[in-house]
């Protein structure tokens, strides 16, 4: 088990320089043997592939490189490895040893640790890789009164065994819905397990963006509540990630769009790390997707989180200008 990690105050000393020495992702290509793809924001945004992942992903494996996979998806991998061909990549492409998403971690802990014992179940709606998440685990459903603990892996539907209660907190963000829920689980100390750590998902074509898992939990915490977190920014998971590469770590490259969970977990883990600032964080970096942020507002972020990505890529494509990180 895994509890919170939080960006730690920076307390740095030091001056971050960023500087441009690589002209294009392309050239990435040469320094590692291996790449770890997050996906959304970087391979599709849940809809369709973003413009030239695909590509990027096949001359990656033309070349002999080893990829995986590190989602913080609270489905499983097999629903993951089977959306791929819809979204413009083949699966064929990935070792399936080193694809893995937050929920497929949380799926292993429950029927390892919490098989025969019953939660409150907060997830998506009934769809394809939900209905039948808890298959297998041994896990059951009840009331807050007799739950041991509650599984957060969506934001707006609660099920206890007796109800299935529609929330609308995917979209508003808003947590009040679940205040009364809270409340009493805390006063009988239930943990939370939460399948994905992520605040926030970036929209998809034509939508808002929706607020995902971590976005309650970071709530239950806040309430007094104990949260066991799979997925990034942990380091295992990094690691696991790596190890079913078959690589050591510093010749692999994580590539990813959140500094929370993918550049400050992949700095953590020791492991390379391109942020791509084409993603989730592009309006904070003030840029439109596509281009690279000036050295002043990526220095602010990089301050914000203590964590100094290896390579900086304006979007996950061959030809994506690059700049490096180093520190001094």
């Amino acid at each position: 088990d895994f509890e919170a990690v939080a960006p730690a105050p920076c307390r740095c000393r030091h001056r971050h320089a960023l500087m441009a020495s690589l002209a294009a992702f392309s050239d990435l290509a040469s320094e590692y043997d291996g790449f770890i793809f997050d996906q959304f924001g970087v391979m599709h945004n849940g809809a369709t592939a973003l413009d030239g992942a695909p590509a990027l992903v096949a001359r990656l494996a033309a070349a002999g490189k080893r990829l995986g996979i590190l989602s913080n998806s609270s489905k499983r991998k097999e629903w993951s490895l089977r959306e791929l061909p819809k979204l413009g990549f083949s699966a064929d492409h990935f070792v399936a040893a080193a694809v893995t998403t937050s929920g497929e971690e949380a799926w292993h802990a429950l029927g390892a640790e919490w098989r025969g014992k019953a939660c409150v179940w907060l997830s998506k709606k009934d769809g394809d890789g939900v209905s039948d998440y808890l298959d297998g685990t041994g896990v059951g459903l009840a009331d807050v009164e007799r739950a041991d603990f509650l599984l957060a892996s969506g934001t707006n539907v609660v099920r206890d065994g007796a109800s299935v209660l529609a929330v609308d907190c995917e979209q508003s963000g808003d947590v009040t819905p679940f205040e009364d829920l809270f409340s009493r689980a805390i006063a009988r100390a239930l943990p939370m397990i939460c399948a994905n750590p992520d605040f926030v998902s970036p929209p998809k074509p034509g939508k808002a963006m929706t607020y995902q898992p971590g976005h309650i939990a970071a709530r239950y915490e806040e309430l007094g509540g104990r949260v066991i977190y799979y997925g990034k920014p942990h380091p295992q998971h990094f690691e696991a990630c790596v190890a079913g590469l078959g690589l050591p770590k510093e010749r692999v490259l994580h590539i990813g769009d959140s500094m929370h969970h993918d550049v400050a977990g992949a700095v953590r883990a020791g492991v390379p790390v391109a942020f791509i600032a084409g993603g989730i964080e592009h309006e904070k970096l003030g840029i439109p997707s596509g281009e690279l942020p000036s050295a002043a507002a990526l220095r602010a972020l990089c301050e914000e989180f203590c964590a100094i990505p290896t390579h900086t890529v304006a979007l996950a494509r061959w030809d994506a200008p690059v700049m490096d990180g180093q520190t001094r």
